[in-house]
């Protein structure tokens, strides 16, 4: 402490420690800080201390000298018997007696205002000090402020000269439960408290000459953080910043550090006071608020209810999603638009004007009350609006949450013609209370049951009606439903009284009063029990037609195989007679024999045709990338292109992602086609492609006969063949079309008679 080159006299103290109070051992008052009396005026100078406070945390059985010194060290709450003010802070021995240092604790800035308190009248370090930056600073000038700091160093200077304030500066500080250090300009710590040791685990030799960067700098210490600090430092200024503080054995808690320079007479800083909080708690409680809030919002976005805000002149200031469903506005149209004039009728702004009254009360109420949405219909909501506050308790607004109850009041209103109704329907119809015990059943119900009204009044109709097979979600959705007051459909397996099983279909919601309070649950169920029937049959059927599918189609192979063998077996024994007899026969014996074997050719292409167009959909389909140029090239030079016929390939046709094979069947075909209808001297077919995002269009033009616009869309039947060429057999168009169907792609043509056709293929990418 000899190398503290400071000393405080009476007046110093006061600037740091307002508020405190010195007691001698009979406790009367000897001293007190000038704030502590501009707040509590009636205090003088000998009074008892017992008379004008009573300590009121920890509890101690009376305010004697023993028991306020049982409280050494603690921090303790103190209030005064003549005003309605509390001070905060910790009881120490000074010289005998009891030095008391601390602060008001004060909850509101009305109370600031009513004792006509200043910044002057706070210690910097006082946590209330952030609360009184609110003033803005209104009576302290830049000047003021300087003057204020060249007079606290002037007084520095007379430290030396008032040894026992020192000691009783150096008791307070370090007794202070937060960590406070001095350093020189430079920034090397002269001195710190044992509050900084324990809170950092360093001893007092490794601290001293030290700096607090060095001490205090982890990994996760961001540049931004340094400069909030640095920056101020070197300048000479005051700051107060949260960071992230290294402990000894490397772990780090979150602190709040503030900064004060301590100048001389000409404003140089010829030391350095800080005062390290450890705020890791608050840390955590302000994550943990920071979730919650968030949570808080997502669930007001996205909850079923309508939610709406409005400010005192009823603008909307907030409204979430199903609010804007609710009213057929979108956000944009909501947010600053008064709720009155853009949603309720004349009645019903009287009636929000009664509830504005009582919210400025604090009152919260349910209503309903008509509006007209968007569209300009009426529509019946249930409202339950409460005040919104800001956080010091003042009335801001409105809170209200919203729901539509257009349907459920008419169906109140239409609640006696049901009744009379009710009791003749086919369906069985069920009444229950708000607890789900049956009230009223109708007679179809007792006939589906079994059971007597008798039997069932009372009761809740799961505990009688549901079985082994019933399944427990479908359970579990009737009682959320139901708890929530939601309407709820569905199909159940019930029991009959004599066990015997059957399905229902279940629909039914809850009853509102006019008040918009559930008073029943209405359901109407429907035995469905043959329906069920007929659809476990229907799909023994559909497993049925699966199989016989997969029958005819190896039917199809097997029939192929017997059809296509004895042609072959036909086409040989042409060939063979014919090489045999070549010179036996006519001229128009063999135009005959050369007519048998196209026939047979054409016959076993129309074989492999059908075929192909019946598996097209049924076989697995492998996709890959495929090159459509390759595919198209390896297709000219392997169909029958007459010499009088060109096929050329304008551009580089795309890769795209599809079944090789597939994609080789569509262009044979219908490069082919295009081949067979061209009967000029001179025929030419182009291909091209053209890229777009999601696709290509291809096409395929030919200079061949045309087609008539009436058969645009007869081509692509099967067996429609409008040539007379030999190699047609009528399906090559069919099963393009098939394929450009199984990727979920288009075909259309542009096409002239005499000049020509284009037929346009999309085909996604």
């Amino acid at each position: 402490m000899k190398n503290l080159e400071f000393n405080f006299d009476e007046d110093s103290f006061n600037k740091l420690f307002p508020f405190y109070i010195l007691i001698d051992s009979d406790l009367k008052i000897k001293g007190f800080g000038k704030s502590l009396a501009k707040a509590l005026p009636l205090i003088k100078l000998n009074d008892d201390f017992a008379a004008s406070f009573r300590v009121k945390r920890p509890h101690i059985e009376s305010d004697t000298f023993e028991n306020i010194v049982s409280v050494f060290n603690q921090l303790v709450l103190i209030g005064t018997t003549s005003e309605d003010v509390d001070l905060r802070g910790q009881f120490q021995e000074y010289n005998g007696s009891i030095l008391f240092v601390g602060s008001p604790w004060f909850v509101s800035m009305d109370q600031v205002r009513e004792k006509k308190l200043t910044l002057h009248d706070f210690a910097f370090h006082d946590p209330l000090l952030d609360l009184l930056h609110v003033l803005k600073t209104q009576e302290i000038t830049t000047q003021e402020l300087k003057e204020l700091l060249v007079k606290i160093n002037n007084q520095k200077k007379a430290l030396d000269r008032d040894q026992e304030e020192l000691n009783r500066l150096s008791l307070v500080a370090s007794a202070n439960g937060n960590g406070v250090l001095f350093t020189k300009p430079n920034g090397e710590i002269i001195w710190c408290n044992d509050a900084y040791l324990k809170l950092t685990g360093f001893s007092k030799e490794e601290v001293i000459g030290n700096t607090p960067i060095n001490l205090g700098k982890c990994d996760e210490t961001t540049e931004e953080e340094l400069l909030k600090m640095t920056v101020p430092f070197v300048n000479g200024e005051p700051f107060n910043v949260e960071h992230l503080h290294r402990r000894k054995d490397n772990k780090n808690f979150w602190v709040r550090t503030k900064g004060q320079p301590i100048l001389d007479s000409d404003g140089e800083v010829i030391q350095y006071f800080a005062m390290i909080e450890d705020v890791t708690e608050d840390k955590k409680h302000e994550e943990i608020l920071r979730i919650e809030k968030e949570k808080y919002s997502n669930i007001i976005a996205n909850m079923n209810l309508g939610l709406i805000e409005v400010d005192e002149d009823e603008r909307i200031v907030l409204a979430n999603n199903s609010f804007c469903n609710l009213s057929g506005y979108s956000l944009e149209e909501l947010i600053g638009k008064n709720a009155s004039s853009l949603l309720l009728t004349e009645d019903g702004k009287k009636v929000i004007k009664e509830k504005n009254e009582l919210r400025v009360k604090g009152i919260t109420d349910s209503y309903e009350i008509q509006i007209k949405n968007k569209k300009g219909e009426l529509r019946h909501w249930l409202v339950s609006g409460a005040p919104n506050y800001d956080i010091n308790g003042i009335v801001t607004g409105s809170i209200g949450i919203h729901l539509d109850i257009t349907e459920q009041k008419a169906q109140e209103e239409s609640l006696y013609l049901l009744s009379l109704i009710a009791e003749k329907n086919i369906n069985s119809v069920v009444i229950s209370d708000v607890e789900g015990r049956i009230e009223w059943v109708n007679s179809s119900f007792e006939k589906m049951s079994g059971y007597s009204k008798e039997e069932l009044v009372g009761k809740k109709p799961g505990h009688l009606l549901q079985g082994q097979e019933t399944n427990p979600e479908t359970v579990e959705y009737l009682k959320t439903q139901i708890s929530k007051g939601l309407p709820f459909a569905c199909e159940i397996i019930n029991y009959s009284k004599a066990g015997d099983k059957y399905w229902v279909k279940i629909q039914g919601q809850a009853l509102y009063s006019k008040k918009g309070e559930i008073v029943r649950f209405f359901a109407i169920q429907e035995n469905i029990s043959s329906k069920k029937t007929l659809e476990n049959q229907r799909e023994e059927l559909v497993a049925s037609l699966a199989k016989t599918n997969k029958e005819l189609e190896d039917y199809a192979q097997i029939v192929s195989h017997d059809l296509k063998s004895p042609l072959r077996s036909i086409h040989s024994l042409i060939s063979w007679i014919k090489e045999d007899n070549d010179k036996a026969f006519s001229a128009q014996t063999l135009k005959y024999f050369s007519m048998m074997e196209n026939k047979v050719e054409k016959m076993d292409r129309l074989i492999e045709g059908i075929l192909t167009y019946s598996k097209i959909d049924k076989e697995n389909i492998a996709v890959e990338k495929v090159n459509t140029q390759l595919i198209i090239q390896s297709i000219i030079e392997i169909i029958h292109i007459p010499k009088h016929i060109t096929v050329t390939i304008k551009n580089t046709l795309p890769i795209i992602n599809a079944d090789r094979y597939r994609i080789q069947q569509l262009f044979q075909n219908i490069i082919g086609n295009a081949v067979n209808y061209i009967e000029r001297e001179v025929g030419l077919v182009e291909i091209s492609s053209e890229e777009f995002d999601t696709y290509y269009v291809f096409a395929v033009k030919d200079n061949g006969v045309g087609i008539a616009e009436k058969n645009y869309e007869k081509i692509f039947n099967t067996f429609q063949s409008y040539t007379t060429s030999e190699h047609s057999t009528g399906l090559g168009l069919s099963i393009v079309k098939k394929v450009i169907e199984t990727y979920k792609g288009k075909i259309w043509i542009e096409s002239e008679e005499g000049v020509g056709t284009t037929f346009f293929i999309k085909l996604n990418k």
